[in-house]
């Protein structure tokens, strides 16, 4: 799911209606149900990514020390690297690591799925303190009437 997405989902269902707080009240649990589901299918995508990572970042690096064979290189489709480094020289194979283009698109969806999970965390949070505001609502609502008797 797009982070868009759920920000359009969380903005309808962030809104509490006054006028009907026992209903808010009652849903707190089908809505917390419904992002915590969201919340754990973006961390479980989190943690695949991460494990592809460091599959990707060892594969790197066996790459660009020259350690691949053949046969590996053209199973991943992927030219003999030219230049020689070799293990001493590890700012040389970091500066490397750092600039591939297959790491920095895998950094780059990593880096979105931990908004999204950050994002599904916060509004997990709101949810957990909802009965709160609610029942804050609630009280302000019976101040309010007993004021105005």
């Amino acid at each position: 799911m797009k982070l868009e997405e759920i920000q359009v989902l969380w903005n309808e269902d962030k809104i509490i209606n006054i006028a009907d707080l026992g209903h808010e009240s009652v849903n707190i649990p089908l809505i917390h149900d419904k992002y915590l589901k969201i919340y754990i299918d973006e961390r479980v995508r989190l943690k695949g990514l991460e494990f592809e990572l460091a599959k990707l970042i060892k594969l790197k690096a066996n790459y660009y020390l020259g350690e691949l064979g053949e046969e590996e290189l053209n199973k991943l489709g992927w030219d003999q690297f030219l230049g020689r480094i070799t293990k001493t020289q590890t700012t040389i194979l970091n500066q490397y690591m750092e600039a591939d283009n297959d790491i920095i698109e895998v950094k780059q969806r990593l880096i979105l799925i931990q908004e999204k999970v950050n994002y599904l965390d916060s509004i997990i949070k709101m949810l957990n303190s909802r009965g709160f505001q609610i029942k804050n609502a609630l009280d302000w609502l019976n101040y309010s009437n007993a004021k105005n008797r």
